[in-house]
């Protein structure tokens, strides 16, 4: 294959599959820069190449950024990163931007910025990234999650022309390792039922223990989200309830504030089927709760939580999370805590034989897959009776 001419630019398939596109381009102060980018089809580099090349010829200037990046990220986040995006998520990415004005990578120069630049800031996180005064490392999820944010900041740039490519596409992420995933035993589950015997919040643990709900979802649960359809009760699951950092606050303000959310995902927002003894629990409790309501003098919610306060308001859920620790605790489950529940929940069902395409509906997972890969692999019982399938084989192969 003859050599491109110079200023023709090249493309080469990478290791990964991937296709590599490079080309010089002039710079304002005469000099040129080779910039690339990587693509997923071979199609796509030539496109890429061809239209960098016509805006080059045009005369078309390509900008080169002499903003610091750490400028730049907070500019970003202000107009375009905060758009649309959850109180939650909004809280994460601030303290991203954190971590950044923190090292010396703030400082650079957007148009200077390489992925070298941004591998050290990786390195930096890994031994001694967490915002308090001890040096610890920041786990490899969040550092994923920073660089995410990251990435998508510069890409941003790189399609206002702010720069030639994006830096962040070449990184080395470190590799998250799952925790291993804590579920209750049978007996555990028993003793914990038994010391939350007659405690206002034991409907908190039936919800996430019998239903599979998160702490938060559990928490937004009011007396219209339970419902009946033919004979068939079930919960209305559209919110969450989350502590969330109060960006209006004003000085003497809290920093933060309980607020109702939509659900974690599109997926989050679903109908749970209750098992007849779980739904009859609940029209007790909710029959309590009315009876609360009678004796009030009209000061009772009319609309209660089902985990609620003495006037049927909602509980802040790390209210309910340290109830729940406590109560763990003194029966002897050090290592607790609520979203265990949740993954009881799930071993269970897969146990039972319930449909993966049922449990990940009734999860609000955003696939099947994923509910199969983080709960099929507990199931150790039902893994053991699918090896068993093969014994009259074993039988007459191993003598």
């Amino acid at each position: 294959m003859a050599k491109a001419a110079n200023g023709e630019g090249t493309k080469y398939k990478l290791v990964n599959g991937k296709w590599c596109a490079a080309l010089y381009v002039p710079l304002p102060d005469g000099t040129k820069k080779r910039i690339y980018r990587q693509f997923h089809t071979r199609k796509e580099a030539d496109e890429w190449l061809s239209k960098n090349k016509s805006e080059i010829s045009a005369g078309k200037p390509v900008l080169c950024s002499d903003q610091q990046f750490g400028e730049y990220l907070e500019q970003w986040f202000d107009k375009f990163g905060s758009v649309a995006i959850k109180d939650s998520t909004r809280m994460n990415y601030n303290g991203y931007l954190r971590h950044v004005q923190r090292h010396k990578v703030k400082d650079i120069k957007l148009k200077n910025l390489t992925a070298d630049d941004l591998q050290n800031f990786i390195s930096y996180l890994q031994k001694c990234g967490h915002l308090d005064a001890s040096p610890q490392a920041l786990s490899a999820k969040t550092i994923r999650n920073m660089l995410n944010m990251i990435h998508k900041a510069l890409e941003h740039a790189v399609g206002r022309q702010l720069i030639y490519h994006n830096p962040a596409d070449y990184i080395q992420l470190p590799h998250v390792i799952t925790p291993e995933i804590r579920v209750l035993t049978e007996e555990e589950i028993i003793r914990f039922a038994d010391a939350m015997q007659g405690d206002s919040l034991q409907i908190a643990l039936i919800l996430m223990l019998f239903c599979g709900l998160r702490l938060g979802e559990c928490c937004a649960l009011q007396h219209n989200d339970v419902c009946c359809d033919r004979g068939i009760y079930y919960l209305s699951i559209t919110k969450s309830l989350n502590r969330v950092t109060n960006f209006e606050a004003k000085v003497g303000e809290p920093k933060t504030i309980l607020r109702i959310q939509e659900t974690k995902t599109a997926k989050g927002r679903r109908q749970v089927p209750l098992l007849p003894d779980v739904a009859n629990k609940l029209l007790t409790h909710i029959q309590w709760q009315k009876e609360l309501a009678s004796q009030s003098y009209g000061i009772y919610e009319e609309n209660p939580w089902l985990v609620s306060n003495e006037l049927g308001h909602y509980l802040d859920p790390g209210t309910v999370r340290k109830k729940l620790k406590a109560v763990a605790e003194s029966i002897g489950i050090t290592d607790f805590h609520p979203h265990c529940l949740r993954h009881t929940y799930a071993s269970q069902a897969v146990k039972c034989g319930v449909p993966l395409p049922y449990l990940s509906d009734i999860l609000g997972h955003e696939s099947t897959s994923f509910t199969a890969k983080v709960y099929v692999s507990l199931d150790l019982e039902g893994r053991a009776k699918a090896q068993a399938a093969m014994s009259e084989l074993i039988k007459k192969t191993i003598k």
